[in-house]
């Protein structure tokens, strides 16, 4: 294994500091825009930069979490690719959003339509790793959360 420069290490140290950052963010940039119907453009311009900066992570550094022994084998090979699909959608959906922004929207891919198959995608995903941390008690919510609330959890 080659040992990391210091730059490299300090990198990956906060990666999941970052990204834990980034992934409640986009949450509550979804929920604000799901009440607001779409709201005001600097909301969804920071929901742009938000997803922006998480798929540069991912694409650069790969998937932050792991699928875990406790789950079963065909699990465990759909997981990254379920996660995959994650960051497409949200991308299409940040995508869909700055098209809108800049006065560009498709005809044939709605922001709204989109925005609202992510939050079902994105409370779908949210009620795996609920069960995971219940059911397998494998921890799982204690990988995406800060680290002030893993003493409810």
């Amino acid at each position: 294994m080659p040992t990391q420069t210091p730059a490299l290490h300090r990198l990956t140290a906060h990666r999941r500091t970052v990204v834990i950052c980034l992934h409640w963010s986009a949450v509550m940039l979804i929920l604000t825009m799901v009440k607001g119907g779409i709201s005001a453009p600097w909301v969804l311009s920071i929901f742009v930069a938000v997803i922006a900066l998480w798929s540069a992570i991912t694409v650069t550094c790969g998937l932050l979490g792991r699928p875990g022994p406790k789950l079963s084998a065909p699990m465990r090979r759909a997981y990254p690719w379920i996660h995959r699909l994650l960051h497409l959608l949200l991308g299409l959906t940040a995508g869909a959003i700055a098209l809108r922004l800049i006065g560009h929207p498709l005809a044939w891919l709605d922001a709204w339509i989109l925005l609202l198959v992510t939050l079902c995608a994105g409370t779908f995903h949210a009620m795996f790793h609920f069960w995971r941390h219940t059911a397998l008690y494998d921890g799982a919510l204690r990988l995406i959360t800060p680290r002030f609330m893993h003493k409810w959890l």
